[in-house]
């Protein structure tokens, strides 16, 4: 992103390790480093460009962050792959991508100079109408990029790759289940005890699972997987919105980037009804089908990143509880306590809590932990 923070499980070493990565990325580039950025995947070197290559503008050189966990499934491994393919195909407003050095070796996106969306417009505020006209063409044009569009880039083994809408959100469910929920068990699986989430809520008989067999299957198309206000730039010159961060893109079922959208801008409650109109009237156009059973199942699609939104946070933030020094536990404490309450308040009805966790629960779960 342009002015991304780094995620809250990043340890010192990772992160240094990571800070190397982008330094040898940009060490290869004549040029002034004028920032450095942390995003949660990587992190970033700002860069502008001396000599021949000035015309260009400021660049973003990156590295992986090293040891951070996944959360999401991903399908496409370079992220500078397919913003080539987006601008191929016309989908407006992404980073370029430039390859640079030795063979085109050294690939750089260009720096998008504005600021993110979430500056100027905070979560719980309205949209413009030109804003949200940008976003439904941005939605159009994913629509009209269909999965063999991109086969060659897509890493997942086409037998393994979803076919229905069920079989997609079986998918996720899977993944955030066994990859998220399992792998990090052994740690931290008393925290979803103390606060009365039963993992079973993932499994394929569970309410989740059950409503899969339900889905209205749809033609599936790119989706961006991570579409909010801190991955949407104003661009300073003339307002217009450009989308970053594409590391999460998916091929899918299109609602499910809908519910994604919906979940991570937090619209005014009395903007939310314009906005899924507006997008069930643009995207048949683009993609027929697109939009069938949308009122049955855009809750359902919006129940599951509520509970994913809770496996995630609470792993999230154990992990950085763990790896925060000692004087700064509490306040990695507080945050995980604030952060942990707001998505199981949010989840509580799919997740079929009796009972909300007080946040001097959540306190005490992390607290333990801690040690």
């Amino acid at each position: 992103m342009n002015q991304p923070t780094a995620g809250p499980a990043a340890s010192s070493s990772s992160s240094s390790r990571s800070a190397a990565a982008a330094d040898a990325a940009a060490d290869e580039l004549p040029g002034t480093t004028e920032s450095r950025l942390a995003g949660y995947h990587r992190s970033w070197r700002v860069v502008r460009p001396h000599g021949e290559l000035a015309a260009l503008g400021r660049l973003k050189a990156g590295g992986p962050r090293i040891g951070v966990p996944r959360f999401d499934p991903r399908c496409f491994p370079s992220e500078e792959d397919l913003l080539v393919e987006l601008a191929r195909y016309g989908v407006p407003r992404v980073p370029p991508v430039y390859r640079l050095g030795k063979g085109g070796g050294l690939q750089v996106h260009g720096f998008i100079e504005g600021e993110p969306l979430s500056r100027q417009r905070p979560p719980h505020e309205r949209l413009t109408g030109r804003q949200l006209a940008q976003l439904m063409a941005l939605f159009s044009a994913m629509a009209r990029i269909r999965p063999t569009d991109l086969a060659l880039l897509h890493h997942c083994p086409p037998r393994h790759r979803p076919r229905t809408s069920g079989a997609f959100l079986r998918t996720l469910l899977h993944f955030t289940r066994h990859r998220v929920y399992t792998l990090h068990a052994a740690r931290f699986a008393g925290l979803f005890t103390a606060f009365g989430v039963d993992p079973e809520v993932l499994a394929p008989d569970g309410p989740l699972g059950r409503a899969a067999g339900r889905l209205t299957d749809r033609p599936f198309c790119l989706l961006h997987g991570d579409l909010h206000r801190d991955n949407l730039i104003v661009a300073a010159g003339d307002g217009a919105l450009w989308t970053i961060d594409w590391e999460l893109a998916l091929l899918g079922d299109p609602v499910y980037d809908l519910a994604t959208h919906l979940h991570l801008t937090h619209y005014p409650r009395s903007q939310q009804p314009a906005v899924i109109g507006r997008w069930a009237r643009t995207m048949p156009a683009a993609l027929p089908g697109a939009a069938d059973g949308l009122a049955a199942d855009l809750p359902v699609y919006l129940a599951y990143k509520r509970v994913q939104s809770v496996f995630t946070d609470v792993i999230r933030h154990a992990l950085a509880v763990r790896a925060a020094d000692r004087d700064l536990r509490p306040v990695r404490i507080a945050r995980a306590t604030q952060a942990v309450g707001t998505v199981l308040t949010r989840a509580a009805p799919a997740l079929g809590l009796a009972r909300i966790p007080s946040p001097a629960t959540i306190e005490r779960a992390y607290t333990r932990l801690a040690g």
